[in-house]
């Protein structure tokens, strides 16, 4: 009975760790991007105090900003395929468990289990 309900579960939990492990890599991303974020950030207060020249500051607020963007757009396409995989991992969970399930007696199965739960 127990092996029966841990098997009808599986699935639910292979898409649980899926989940959890696509949550744990695009937190990791965005703590990445603020970390580097506020690390530049005040490398270009530091290097815009020591310029004198105000083009020579509008040339590196310019490099400062085209850096960001590469970093921003980065993160965004490494977000974007670490969705992408996720969404293909439970794709192919789903199909998997819908041939199982037309594979069975769905019907007859839950009646199984239910029938073991009113005997206990």
């Amino acid at each position: 009975m127990y092996d029966q309900m841990k098997d009808s579960m599986k699935p639910m939990m292979d898409m649980a760790e899926i989940n959890k492990k696509t949550a744990e890599k695009l937190i990791s991303l965005q703590s990445q991007y603020v970390s580097d974020f506020v690390s530049s950030s005040l490398s270009q207060m530091k290097a815009l105090t020591e310029v004198k020249d105000p083009k020579a500051a509008i040339e590196a607020q310019i490099r400062y900003m085209k850096e960001i963007e590469a970093k921003a757009s980065d993160i965004a396409q490494q977000e974007i395929s670490a969705l992408s995989e996720a969404k293909a991992q439970l794709t192919l969970l789903m199909e998997k468990t819908l041939e199982e399930l037309g594979d069975k007696d769905y019907l007859a199965e839950v009646q199984k289990v239910m029938q073991g739960f009113a005997k206990k």
